[in-house]
């Protein structure tokens, strides 16, 4: 019988996940922030729409799992000790920060890999905010949860949106996005990351289990193992910080790397002349980045971590967050473009 080192098999796993979501996410650009930008400068749904399949397909196949498995989905971060207060803050701070920045924590891992610099500096700050905003709230806790109004932010826990209500929306908001071109398989994208959060779900409640690996339950979240990431480095590279979400992000840079050798057409070299319009600096990008840090861990997640992860279990708390993270971002995105900033160097439409 062969001996296989248990922590080496579940770490080529969580490199091979990572793997898997920085191809398809080159591939085909799969953006939360570039579906607010095709939407407001071009009137285009194609890539809002993956996003839709991708939620879609994450709820449903994450239930599955927890059902035929059962996983109590209520035991995980999206349900404990869930601060509603530090939750809309957090996302409207964050979904400021993507659109600034030009794009959310997985997006710059996506733009990095394609050898765009900016993004460097931009997940520079994004990790060390986090990494510094994770350590204040840990070590100021009982400060933090004392006053009256966050003691009522965390009164209440557990609570789940209907299936009916979660199912009629994503209906119409697909319905929406389809309206023009009703061409959903143009959204593969979409549909195969909704599979992989919900495979990183039986990962890290199953496979972990049966490796007889401490790792608690969670899907696809960037922000946190990014600021992990800045703490590791910190530590003089202190094996023991190293956590099974920082190989999948070590994952998606390498993917996304390959597939970018494969599909140049996205690398910043191909971008379009905004020499007549007015972006943000990098400073302003690198502020962004500084937000998103802060913004995704008082919201617990990104849009990946809390828009597909956290939204798969049917939390509250993940809408609310999600909801902020989309208003602010749309938010910011029309100030920019009345502004002449915001930018877009590509077409992702519908071919009907």
């Amino acid at each position: 019988m062969l001996d296989i080192n248990e922590n080496l098999l579940f770490t080529i796993l969580s490199l091979a996940i990572g793997f898997s979501y920085g191809i398809i996410a080159q591939r085909k650009q799969f953006c939360f922030s570039g579906g607010i930008k095709d939407l407001i400068l071009f009137k285009h749904t194609r890539r809002t729409a993956s996003l839709i399949v991708a939620i879609a397909t994450a709820i449903i196949f994450t239930q599955i799992t927890a059902y035929n498995y059962e996983i109590d989905l209520t035991q995980t971060r999206y349900y404990l000790n869930v601060n509603y207060i530090f939750i809309i803050i957090g996302g409207l701070m964050f979904g400021y920060g993507m659109m600034v920045s030009d794009g959310c924590s997985s997006r710059h891992l996506i733009k990095l890999a394609q050898r765009d610099k900016d993004s460097f500096f931009v997940l520079l700050a994004l990790g060390l905010f986090a990494y510094f905003t994770y350590t204040l709230i840990s070590y100021y806790s009982d400060i933090i949860n004392s006053t009256l109004s966050l003691t009522w932010a965390t009164s209440i826990e557990g609570v789940a949106v209907p299936y009916y209500a979660v199912g009629l929306i994503l209906f119409y908001l697909l319905y929406l996005s389809l309206k023009k071109c009703m061409n959903i398989f143009q959204c593969w994208d979409g549909f195969l990351i909704g599979l992989l959060i919900a495979f990183v779900w039986f990962c890290t409640a199953v496979v972990s289990d049966y490796l007889f690996l401490d790792v608690s339950t969670q899907s696809l979240s960037f922000v946190y193992p990014i600021g992990r990431s800045v703490q590791y480095l910190h530590n003089s590279l202190d094996s023991t910080y190293v956590i099974f979400s920082m190989w999948i992000v070590a994952g998606v840079l390498l993917g996304a790397f390959i597939s970018s050798l494969f599909n140049p057409q996205y690398s910043k070299k191909l971008q379009c002349d905004s020499s007549q319009q007015n972006p943000p600096k990098l400073a302003q990008k690198v502020f962004g980045g500084a937000m998103m840090g802060i913004g995704g861990i008082l919201t617990v997640g990104c849009t990946v971590g809390q828009g597909l992860s956290g939204l798969s279990t049917l939390s509250l708390a993940s809408f609310l967050a999600i909801t902020s993270i989309y208003i602010s971002a749309y938010l910011t995105a029309k100030w920019m473009h009345k502004n002449n900033a915001l930018i877009a160097c590509f077409v992702f439409d519908f071919k009907c």
